[in-house]
């Protein structure tokens, strides 16, 4: 015998099992009552006498909470005498009259009535993607009215230029920018998987036709001589490509991860640093003069430090560790903080003994949980002198 809590789940369960299926009948029909409606959900009525007098009071609870309104659809009643206990109006089914009975009692209403009106409008602006909205629709109906409207806008726009190479900014979608894209990224690639015939591994944007932004690699110019080549510029900000093309040939290439500390060192014959790029190490490393070039690595002392100049090493084998060694950090023990927040710990084999040595034990919190010491506060001088400077 079900309570009305127990119709509720199963309602819930059968709603969520024939939506999707119900929404194609009205997107192909136009018509908001699909096949099977009136729908009849059986009470779980006792069928043999014996049964309701074994369960004589739960039989009476269930028949006289039944008889109660209900908020939608209507129960069917069959008069049925029982020796002891008389004629009872034993609920047999709660039939929902039309679908949004059914949504009601499941607690999927709102949601239903926004599928509709979702759907309706894709169909109106762009029926080409009705069928993979149908698919995402609990998604959909989950965004704000102006982010829905906003998200078909892009999608449509998507639809009609697979292949703009255009930049983000370039969309003619009024409150669109990058962060809308970071937010609403998978959802538009499952809208547009099978219309655009999308590899499905793939998460990026780039397949939707879009142009990333350009990566730039910060470059401080340390020597006269060099800096007479970009027209005295000492920092520059540039892709790649550009730099490949300055061609600028020093001798020296200092990776480095703070631009402050960059812009501190003093004149360095035949030398640039470099901001440590944490992405398209590749691109960065194949420039042509920077491979020939000494490469150097300077960082805080930390785990991150330690990853940075494994990736690097994966492309530059030859890189050069100036700050991570473990006789640095214990001479300036005063300068360490505690605030190594770094939640990367795994095996780094890019290091050379030393170094995974001094990297496993700040790891294993050897020197104090989350030990760790700042570019900026080690002292200038010893950052010159460990780079072996030529003036």
């Amino acid at each position: 015998m079900k309570t009305r809590n127990s119709i509720r789940s199963e309602s819930s369960q059968y709603y969520n099992q024939h939506l999707t299926q119900w929404l194609k009948e009205y997107v192909q029909d136009g018509t908001k009552e699909p096949t099977g409606f009136p729908l009849n959900l059986y009470l779980g009525a006792p069928t043999r006498d014996e049964e309701v007098a074994v369960r004589r009071e739960e039989f009476v609870r269930f028949c006289r909470d039944w008889q109660q309104p209900v908020s939608a659809g209507h129960v069917e009643f069959l008069p049925k005498t029982y020796p002891d206990i008389g004629t009872q109006q034993v609920p047999i089914h709660l039939v929902f009259d039309t679908l949004a009975d059914l949504a009601f009692w499941a607690g999927h209403l709102v949601e239903y009535h926004s599928a509709i009106a979702r759907l309706d409008i894709v169909k109106r602006e762009c029926p080409e993607l009705i069928d993979s909205a149908i698919d995402i629709i609990a998604a959909l109906s989950n965004l704000e009215e102006n982010d829905f409207l906003r998200f078909i806008a892009v999608a449509k726009w998507l639809l009609n230029h697979p292949h703009s190479n255009a930049f983000i900014r370039q969309i003619p979608v009024r409150g669109v920018d990058t962060r809308w894209f970071e937010v609403h990224r998978h959802l538009l690639l499952e809208l547009l998987r099978t219309p655009l015939n999308l590899d499905p591994r793939r998460l990026d944007l780039l397949q939707l036709g879009l142009q990333a932004p350009p990566f730039m690699v910060t470059l401080c110019l340390l020597d006269a001589h060099l800096r007479k080549q970009v027209s005295g510029l000492s920092i520059l900000a540039t892709t790649t490509a550009n730099l490949e093309q300055l061609n600028l040939k020093p001798a020296r290439v200092i990776f480095i991860d703070e631009v402050q500390t960059a812009q501190s060192l003093p004149e360095m014959k035949d030398s640039v640093a470099i901001l440590t790029p944490t992405c398209h190490l590749a691109d960065v490393s194949a420039i042509t003069w920077l491979k020939q070039a000494r490469c150097q690595y300077v960082g805080s002392i930390d785990r991150r430090s330690f990853a940075l100049l494994h990736n690097l090493r994966l492309y530059l084998p030859h890189i050069e560790n100036v700050l991570l060694h473990e006789e640095l950090f214990l001479a300036q023990r005063d300068l360490w903080t505690y605030d190594d927040k770094a939640n990367f710990s795994g095996d780094l084999s890019a290091l050379q003994e030393e170094e995974a040595y001094f990297y496993h034990a700040l790891l294993d919190g050897l020197y104090g949980q989350g030990a760790r010491l700042e570019l900026e506060r080690i002292p200038l001088e010893l950052i010159v002198t460990a780079l072996g400077t030529e003036n």
